[in-house]
C-alpha cells in the first residue's frame, strides 16, 4: 500500500487499546495527529481505533512489541501507510507486587520484557523513521523509575532500567534530531485499582500492598490529565516529566540524603491494615 500524502503528524502508541494508552492516542488525535493504535488483541485494538474522535486517521495495528520481528513489520507498515512517524509512545508495561527476597527469575524476566525490551524494540526499529521527521520517543516510566518503594517486586528494577535506557538513548539521538522523553507518573486511576494484584499479595505482604503504588500515599492520576501532560511535553521537547510534580523535591532529597530518603519511603508506604 502506498503512503497517504498528508501534512499531518503521526503518533504511534503501544498498549493503546485501553487505559492510559487509549487516552494518549485520543489526546494526540484531538491535537491533529494521525494515530496508530497498537495492541496484541485484534478485536480490542480495532474497537479502540474506531472510538478515536476527531477528523484525523486512526489505524489499528496488531503487534506483540516484545517480539522484535513483529515490531520491524509494524514500523514497515507505518512507513508504507503514512510515510512518516513523528511521535512514538512506548506505553506497554507490567506492574507487580512482592518482595525482592522472594523474587522469581522468570517473573523478573517477564517484567523486563514488558517494561524494557518492548520499549527498546520499538525505539530501535523506529529511530531511522523518526530521524527523518526530527521526531520524538516517549517512554512511559513510573514513580518507581525514580525510587524503589516496598512491595513492588521487580517492577521498580525494570522501570529504573527503562529510565537509564531513556537517558542514554536521548544523548545518543541528539545528532539525529530525535528527542527522547521519560514520563514518570504516579499510579493511574483505573476501575480495578485496589484488587488487581490479589493473586500476588500473599501472607508475606500487608493487604495495603494490593492498592495502587503498593499502598503508597499518592493519589491516582486521571489518565486524561496524564495524556495532556505528555502532549505538552512533546510540544516543549521536554526530557523528564514527573507526575505529580510536587514529589520532585521529595525524591531529590532522598537521592541526596539516602538514609532520610529511606525513611520517607517507609512513611509513604506505611500500612494502615
Amino acid at each position: 500500500m502506498n503512503a497517504v500524502s498528508s501534512n499531518r503528524q503521526v503518533a504511534l502508541v503501544t498498549g493503546a487499546a485501553t487505559g492510559l494508552g487509549f487516552a494518549i492516542a485520543q489526546r494526540f488525535a484531538t491535537a491533529g495527529f494521525d494515530v496508530v493504535i497498537v495492541g496484541r488483541d485484534r478485536e480490542r485494538t480495532e474497537s479502540a481505533a474506531s472510538q478515536i474522535a476527531g477528523d484525523t486517521r486512526s489505524v489499528a495495528m496488531v503487534c506483540d512489541v516484545i517480539d522484535r520481528q513483529q515490531v520491524d513489520r509494524l514500523i514497515d507498515d507505518v512507513q508504507q501507510q503514512f510515510g512518516r512517524l513523528d511521535v512514538l509512545v512506548n506505553n506497554v508495561g507490567l506492574s507487580d507486587r512482592g518482595l525482592i527476597q522472594a523474587l522469581d527469575a522468570d517473573r523478573l524476566n517477564d517484567l523486563f520484557n514488558a517494561n524494557v525490551f518492548s520499549a527498546l524494540n520499538c525505539s530501535q526499529a523506529a529511530l531511522p523513521l523518526l530521524a527523518q521527521s526530527g521526531g520524538q520517543i516517549v517512554n512511559i516510566g513510573s514513580l518507581a523509575a525514580k525510587v524503589a518503594p516496598r512491595y513492588l517486586g521487580g517492577y521498580a528494577a525494570a522501570k529504573h532500567a527503562l529510565a537509564a535506557i531513556t537517558q542514554q538513548l536521548r544523548l545518543e539521538s541528539r545528532t539525529l534530531g530525535v528527542n527522547v522523553i521519560l514520563i514518570s507518573p504516579g499510579p493511574i486511576r483505573r476501575d480495578d485499582a485496589g484488587h488487581r494484584y490479589k493473586d500476588r499479595v500473599g501472607d508475606d505482604l500487608p493487604e495495603s500492598a494490593n492498592r495502587p503504588a503498593g499502598g503508597a500515599r499518592v493519589k491516582g492520576l486521571d489518565p486524561i490529565y496524564v495524556a495532556d501532560r505528555i502532549l505538552k511535553a512533546c510540544r516543549k521537547r521536554s526530557t523528564d516529566v514527573l507526575l505529580p510534580g510536587y514529589l520532585r523535591p521529595i525524591i531529590a532529597i532522598g537521592h541526596l540524603l539516602p538514609t532520610l530518603g529511606d525513611r520517607i519511603l517507609l512513611w509513604f508506604t506505611r500500612s494502615k491494615d
